[in-house]
């Protein structure tokens, strides 16, 4: 008894899904249209009478653009899908698209069709009557570019003017700051390093960061040379021609070098090298201050 009621209930399920059914019975295209020409494609569905119809739209092909679509009952089982379309694809293109038969929004069967169509060139034609509308294309060639780069290069130089203006009035501001020689001032900066305590909490990059800033902020204030931004490589050549330097050039290098290899190279120096480079600095200082006047050397100059 229960072997022919469950027989039963898979017969009439069987039954159930085989009447689920959809199928496209007619279809309408041209076999050649145009490139980027609308037409038209139709297509007739036989359905069981009951559910509904719709069009899966992720399955239209991409090689078109749907511009239009509409859809009517024909009968209780029978629905006409109209479509216009745009072609993108030349030669030979396959139009797909996938209908569904639903009911509560779930998916109960389905069909597939495709439709060949050959997309062929847009025909051109040449009118006498015809003009042109669009306005005169003026080419960008080398003047373009140029005139293009010297406003670039003026608008440089120009940011760069005021950048060293406010930089060279910053500079003097702050030596208004202290009527003290640059010498003394350099020679007071050093011991009031060597105080700072810097050195003895290990801080060696800092250390040797501030000596040499000392000796850049000395050559501003002794010889207007700003070398605040400057490498070392970029330093000498700066001074190499500076009579008060060149006998100098050997220390000032071996200060610079030393200096280098602390900053960037991460290396600890010892405090015999920090009291060799000090030194350094102390001599270039000194050697290219300027030389105070003997008492009878004063009066013959007054």
């Amino acid at each position: 008894m229960k072997k022919a009621i469950l027989l039963s209930l898979v017969l009439s399920a069987a039954s159930f899904v085989s009447a689920q059914e959809i199928s496209v019975v007619e279809k309408r295209a041209a076999q050649t249209v145009p490139f980027a020409q609308p037409f038209a494609l139709q297509f007739v569905l036989s359905h069981t009478p009951g559910y509904q119809v719709t069009l899966n739209e992720e399955s239209l092909s991409k090689n078109f653009e749907i511009t239009q679509v509409s859809s009517a009952e024909n009968s209780p089982g029978t629905v006409t899908y109209d479509f216009t379309a745009l072609p993108f694809a030349l030669g030979k293109t396959t139009f797909t698209v996938v209908f569904e038969l639903t009911q509560n929004n779930k998916t109960l069967a389905q069909t597939q069709e495709e439709v060949f169509i050959d997309i062929t060139k847009a025909k051109t034609f040449a009118d006498p009557n015809l003009r042109e509308i669009r306005p005169p294309h003026i080419p960008s060639g080398w003047l373009t570019w140029l005139l293009a780069l010297l406003a670039l290069g003026a608008v440089v130089y120009v940011w760069y003017y005021w950048y060293k203006r406010l930089h060279e009035q910053a500079k003097t501001l702050q030596q208004k700051q202290d009527t003290r020689p640059g010498n003394l001032i350099a020679l007071s900066k050093i011991d009031a390093l060597l105080d700072s305590g810097l050195w003895e909490n290990q801080q060696y990059k800092l250390f040797y960061i501030t000596l040499s800033e000392i000796l850049r902020e000395y050559l501003w204030r002794q010889f207007r040379v700003d070398a605040s931004a400057d490498t070392t490589a970029e330093l000498l050549r700066r001074v190499r021609t500076m009579p008060q330097m060149k006998p100098l050039m050997s220390q000032l290098r071996d200060f610079l070098s030393s200096g280098d290899l602390v900053k960037f190279a991460k290396a600890v120096p010892s405090e015999q090298i920090r009291n060799k480079d000090v030194q350094l600095l102390r001599q270039i200082i000194m050697e290219t201050a300027p030389k105070e006047l003997a008492p009878h050397e004063q009066g013959a100059a007054q």
